[in-house]
């Protein structure tokens, strides 16, 4: 079922962008996001996340995915089906970047989760949902 809704309001949490630094180097940002669907569900039903920041999609190379105190490649994630993404958990997404982002300005984070809900598998078919959303943050 593409371009279903009813959460994707959610994904993006409201809480601003920050920066990662290291030895006084921005090396990064990072923001929170939420699962779409009033249940959680396995990591591993993640089809497809897609996060683009001012326009630009950001190569999954450069990206990390937090939860539970760990942190994953985003190849990892259809390997993760031990992994349970809890709807009261924010995932912080973690974007690999010289410089981070600048402080001026706000900036547009568009977030698109393509994802298997597992529950659904009935004869082997399951109902996949397409959500996504954008919302301007500022940065920390």
């Amino acid at each position: 079922m593409a371009g279903f809704q009813a959460f994707a309001d959610y994904i993006i949490c409201e809480k601003p962008i920050e920066n990662v630094v290291v030895n006084g180097q921005a090396v990064g940002y990072e923001f929170e996001i939420k699962y779409p669907s009033y249940r959680g569900t396995y990591v591993s039903c993640i089809e497809k996340l897609e996060i683009a920041v001012d326009g630009r999609e950001i190569d999954p190379k450069d990206l990390r995915f937090c939860l539970n105190h760990k942190e994953f490649l985003f190849a990892q994630i259809p390997e993760l089906y031990s992994e349970y993404w809890f709807i009261h958990d924010n995932a912080v997404i973690r974007v690999f970047q010289e410089d981070g982002l600048a402080k001026d300005r706000d900036h547009e984070v568009s977030v698109r989760i393509v994802h298997r809900i597992p529950y659904t598998g009935y004869f082997g078919d399951y109902l996949v949902l397409d959500s996504a959303n954008t919302k301007k943050l500022q940065v920390l």
